[in-house]
């Protein structure tokens, strides 16, 4: 796979489109996460409702929680990442590039293992940059003898969660083809619907929301700064990485399926 790896950065490495959505994510995360963190240990509240709002937000800038507010903060960004995933799987689709890999050679499981080594490729790019993120940003804030590690689990989470994002991208991209639509198409599933789905399932007091296709990776990734005591979730982590884990094998089936029996020229 690293070979076929090597072929897709020859792809890309020239390509400006694929640097300034890659780089926005790498450089804009961390600094608006350092940013985000500094405004928050720096303020000093002055009434009382600032300060008991912050009292439960509790300090999520602090070791072992950074691991779960940085993850939180990267997830929200990923998308980014995203839509570039399916800008170079449609770019392929579009100039018949996959086409020629194909008469020069390759299988079409070539062509899915090269785009999965650059799904590997972001996902362990944004879970470094993430990594690195919160051992600043804890080390800056944290008192001597935090526990470092003790929230290294959503790192886990993270890298979990950004591969099933990735994975939906590229099961739109190669359904869809178009990048315009493709890319609406997935902003609509992951942002609105997704989310609409999710709080009629809630509101009505059930926890079968949390286990809807993208929503079982969001949930492992809570949003930090809301109260233990307004937390609904009764369903536990490992039932959630389950569910994740064959919503991840149904995905990743349907496009080896789809790919090696679809008409190529279309």
């Amino acid at each position: 796979m690293f070979n076929l790896f090597k072929i897709e950065w020859l792809k890309i490495k020239t390509y400006r489109t694929f640097w300034v959505l890659y780089l926005s994510y790498m450089l804009f995360t961390p600094l608006f996460i350092i940013f985000v963190a500094y405004k928050f240990m720096s303020t000093k509240y002055s009434n009382f409702e600032e300060m008991t709002l912050k009292a439960l937000a509790g300090t999520p800038f602090i070791f072992p929680k950074i691991w779960h507010s940085t993850t939180y903060f990267s997830g929200l960004f990923f998308i980014v990442l995203a839509m570039l995933f399916i800008l170079l799987i449609t770019n392929e689709v579009q100039y018949r590039t996959h086409r020629q890999n194909i008469i020069d050679g390759w299988s079409r499981l070539d062509f899915i293992k090269a785009k999965f080594s650059l799904l590997i490729f972001f996902v362990l790019s944004a879970a470094v940059i993430t990594f690195l993120t919160a051992l600043i940003i804890g080390f800056t804030y944290s008192p001597s003898g935090a526990d470092i590690i003790g929230g290294l689990k959503y790192i886990g989470y993270f890298i979990l969660m950004s591969t099933i994002y990735l994975v939906v991208a590229f099961l739109v991209a190669i359904l869809v083809k178009r990048t315009g639509l493709s890319i609406i198409i997935y902003f609509v599933l992951v942002v609105i619907l997704d989310n609409l789905l999710w709080l009629g399932l809630t509101f009505k007091q059930s926890q079968v929301g949390y286990f809807l296709p993208l929503e079982t990776v969001d949930s492992l990734i809570p949003n930090p700064f809301k109260p233990a005591a307004f937390e609904s979730r009764t369903v536990s982590d490992m039932a959630l990485m389950i569910s994740a884990a064959i919503y991840l094998a149904a995905y990743i089936y349907t496009i080896v399926r789809y790919f090696r029996t679809t008409d190529l020229k279309t």
